[in-house]
């Protein structure tokens, strides 16, 4: 009997030796640990944590002990240790919670909740497990960034290729996406083959030479003819009639001894373009509206009269309206050459085109100097949203400025020459948002979505977008982003 207790002893022992041997492999993998481990009563209390929770909360020993172990999780969110805890939750719930955790403001946690129950079934304690994901986290929005760029410049070439090109000679073409621009293009299709007189309208830079040449080329009786563009603010007054009507020997001091052709003489059987119509002066106009009506003028110096056939495009980047007002244009000949107006909408008003522009002469100047720059998704949108004074004779310049000016392949943001301002005020937004405790980039977003919501107010994209100087296809990808629908 004495031998079977003896024995007992040994193995109580042995099983306590174990015990100690086990609880000693909890405590070291609990302290040990490379996550923070923390271990919350049912009241949300702190009452254990280990040193890896110490360093990733940047405590100092005595701050450890004093003011995180013994505190209740509700007290570390209030003094901004961290922005939010799972131990409220798993107790609420009776189950496992796992979120992310920004430690500091400045760090990314994984931290998750495992719940421990007592004999009555309830939580009694919470095991909390914290891991830094600072890095991946942000790797993770680097990547989400970059796939955002890479659709963004999907969708920008998705859209060049579906552009509609209407090529006018064998190196150019006119990249057309606006709806504005179709439909100028879509009329001069129409007036091409006739022989009506038009007058182009719109700022410098816009296209109207373009069209004019369109209007000449796509004509199948004169397009194998001449072709004079003649710049009416370009030439000296005293010499504008003797170079568009030409002039008899001896007409006046230093004229030729055989005289000379006209500009319109030289363009018989084909069409003359007459850019800045508005600067001819009055007595020019006179004569200008006789070879529209009768088809006929008299050179200086003589009094012959030539006839010709040619067909008059016009063009001017001034309100002609306006200066028959003023009496500096007549009304007869602004009757006479706007038969068929055809105003060309500058840059700003086409957004659509911008893109398909500049993408465009990205690729013709790569071709020329044997460069292979990409314009960048960033820069893209501020192209967009830059108002273009200078219209498309300035993007292509700007264009052609970039990509032999800057160093590597990708032209960002900083390439680009020209400061973008937009005229509507936030100053209200800056009123209305509390931006206390928010991200640069959350920020950003909040205010984005608010001017996105108020410029959708009416209910209309199209209009909207005009009104934020983006595309259609930018403010659709940022309503999904921000999950906008319009009621």
């Amino acid at each position: 009997m004495q031998t079977e207790e003896n024995k007992t002893a040994a193995e109580l022992r042995r099983e306590l030796a174990e015990l100690k041997r086990r609880l000693w492999e909890m405590e070291a993998a609990f302290y040990h640990s490379c996550n923070g481990i923390s271990i919350v009563d049912s009241t949300g209390k702190i009452i254990r944590s280990n040193e890896a929770m110490r360093q990733l909360y940047e405590l100092s020993e005595e701050q450890f002990a004093g003011e995180f172990v013994g505190k209740s999780v509700q007290e570390l969110v209030t003094g901004n240790i961290f922005n939010d805890e799972v131990s409220t939750k798993v107790i609420a719930t009776g189950r496992p919670v796992s979120i992310i955790q920004e430690v500091l403001k400045k760090k990314r946690c994984l931290t998750q909740g495992a719940p421990v129950f007592g004999p009555d079934g309830r939580v009694e304690l919470v095991i909390v497990n914290s891991h830094d994901v600072t890095e991946l986290y942000a790797l993770q929005e680097n990547l989400k960034e970059k796939l955002r760029q890479s659709q963004k410049l999907a969708d920008r070439y998705q859209a060049e290729l579906s552009e509609i090109r209407i090529t006018l000679m064998k190196d150019e073409e006119v990249i057309v996406r606006s709806k504005k621009m179709l439909d100028v293009l879509d009329l001069t299709r129409r007036l091409a083959p006739v022989d009506t007189t038009v007058l182009i309208l719109g700022e410098s830079g816009a296209g109207k030479e373009v069209i004019a040449d369109l209007l000449h080329k796509a004509n199948p009786r004169r397009s194998q003819k001449a072709f004079i563009k003649v710049n009416c603010g370009a030439i000296p007054r005293d010499l504008l009639e003797s170079e568009l009507f030409g002039y008899e020997p001896g007409a006046f001091t230093g004229a030729s001894r055989e005289g000379r052709r006209g500009l319109f003489e030289l363009a018989d059987g084909g069409s003359i373009f007459l850019d800045e119509v508005g600067e001819l002066p009055l007595d020019l106009q006179v004569k200008l509206l006789r070879v529209l009506q009768e088809k006929e003028f008299t050179r200086l110096g003589s009094t012959k009269v030539t006839k010709v056939d040619v067909r008059v495009i016009a063009a001017s980047n001034k309100d002609l309206e306006e200066m028959v007002k003023a009496g500096r244009f007549r009304q007869d000949l602004y009757y006479r050459l706007s038969v068929v107006p055809l105003r060309v909408p500058p840059l700003r008003d086409r957004k659509e085109d911008i893109v398909a522009i500049a993408q465009h002469y990205v690729t013709y100047f790569n071709r020329k100097y044997g460069l292979n720059k990409v314009l960048s998704a960033e820069l893209l949108d501020v192209m967009e949203g830059y108002a273009w004074p200078g219209n498309v004779r300035e993007l292509i310049n700007v264009v052609e400025r970039m990509v032999v000016t800057s160093r590597g392949d990708i032209l960002g943001v900083e390439e680009f020459p020209v400061e973008s301002k937009k005229n509507q005020s936030m100053s209200h937004l800056h009123r209305s948002l509390n931006y206390q405790g928010l991200t640069l980039k959350e920020a950003l977003e909040i205010t984005e979505k608010e001017v996105i919501a108020e410029a959708l107010a009416a209910g209309r994209t199209a209009a909207a977008a005009k009104k934020l100087g983006i595309s259609r296809a930018t403010l659709a990808r940022k309503m999904r982003k921000y999950g906008i629908r319009i009621r």
